[in-house]
């Protein structure tokens, strides 16, 4: 069970003192460094930080070249079944055709 805070600091009326303030901080960060160097043993040294982000912008053309082979697959394949619509869908494909002459027709007059 952990002490309250009343256990653990000499009060002057309702006030704690700076002195007590101070000796809680220290313990904090004490206990801080305690846990950061049980958590992290392999923690980057700021050199090293800065490779990892050269590495990671360097990588940056090559995943941007994926995702446009990624979105040219997928370009290739809406023309693909655009291709195909008049045959699949001849009336869906008449009354979007009608519907487009119509928007564009419409646009010219104003």
């Amino acid at each position: 069970m952990s002490p309250q805070p009343e256990d653990r600091y000499e009060r002057i009326g309702t006030m704690v003192t700076k002195a007590e303030l101070e000796k809680q901080v220290a313990e904090l960060k004490r206990q801080l460094e305690e846990k950061s160097e049980d958590t992290e043993p392999n923690r980057p040294s700021p050199h090293s930080a800065g490779e990892a982000l050269k590495d990671v912008v360097e990588d940056i053309p090559e995943k941007m070249s994926a995702e446009f082979e990624n979105w040219s697959g997928e370009i290739e394949a809406a023309l693909a079944e655009l291709d195909t619509l008049p045959h699949k869908k001849a009336i869906l494909f008449a009354l979007g055709v009608f519907v487009a002459g119509y928007v564009i027709g419409r646009s010219g007059r104003s």
